[in-house]
């Protein structure tokens, strides 16, 4: 829902999923690695990259979903850590992650490659969904709300067309209360269940529960209308999304009371730590 370090990094819109296991082995993930790091080094010579940190460059490939491509600088030298998706690039991207990193580029020619190079990961986002860590969540049953009732209750009520998938996602409380998410939708490998993780904060008897129900059916609603590309940007509440959303029956009072109560919620949850 809604180390001086010199740092590039291109920040990618997935939510964190669970770990699966590749059909590679160790050794062969190693030889790929070593064949792609090989490559970028060949292409990377015409940038001098040795001499624009002042010393030893480290090329790392990481499962890190957040920051798939990076780039920082260190007393020692620098490192660059991509995501190993990144192992099965094409030159072409791969010259366009290069020239990111280390070419004198205007804005306008930086967002262009960040733009392809987004597009890429778009396309191959299921890489980067295999490869993320477990999601980290309480039970669902809560000390005021039960969130596997109220989960069941909004997709038997407002989304009946999810009624006809297979598997239902899982839902679990925050392991701490934020200030910020009140809710997130995280997509994990096809043979697992995706995840809804609802703030702790909300898990309070001051939360009409319509609120809450309110926060559920907007997470489901990613099942419904994925993630996407559109004009180089990553479009996570898209026009039929929101149209879906404010049909919501309660939609008009949940947004009341967000704007007039969160906030002292919020507050009261600081004060108490």
């Amino acid at each position: 829902m809604r180390s001086s370090e010199r740092e590039t990094a291109l920040a990618v819109k997935s939510a964190p999923g669970s770990a699966q296991a590749t059909a590679r082995s160790l050794p062969d993930k190693r030889k790929e690695e070593k064949r792609t790091e090989e490559k970028v080094r060949a292409l990377m010579w015409r940038y001098n990259s040795e001499i624009i940190f002042g010393g030893f460059l480290e090329i790392k490939f990481t499962r890190n979903s957040s920051s798939l491509v990076s780039l920082s600088q260190h007393s020692m030298g620098g490192t660059l850590r991509l995501h190993e998706l990144f192992c099965k690039a094409p030159t072409e991207l791969l010259k366009d992650v290069i020239r990111l990193c280390f070419s004198n580029i205007d804005r306008t020619h930086a967002r262009i490659l960040r733009s392809r190079i987004h597009d890429y990961i778009g396309a191959n986002r299921h890489l980067t969904v295999a490869t993320m860590s477990a999601p980290d969540y309480r039970r669902p049953q809560g000390i005021i709300y039960d969130l596997e009732n109220i989960l069941e209750q909004v997709v038997r009520e407002y989304i009946p067309e999810r009624r006809l998938k297979n598997s239902r996602p899982a839902i679990g409380w925050s392991r701490k209360a934020t200030s910020k998410l009140m809710g997130k939708w995280i997509e994990t490998p096809p043979k697992e269940k995706n995840v809804i993780l609802i703030n702790r904060l909300l898990d309070d008897i001051r939360v009409p529960s319509y609120y809450l129900e309110f926060n559920v059916y907007h997470e489901i609603l990613h099942d419904l209308f994925s993630i996407s590309r559109a004009r180089g940007r990553w479009v996570q509440h898209s026009a039929d999304f929101q149209k879906r959303e404010k049909a919501f029956p309660h939609y008009a009072r949940a947004m009341e009371w967000e704007a007039a109560e969160l906030q002292n919620l919020v507050t009261c949850e600081n004060a108490a730590l």
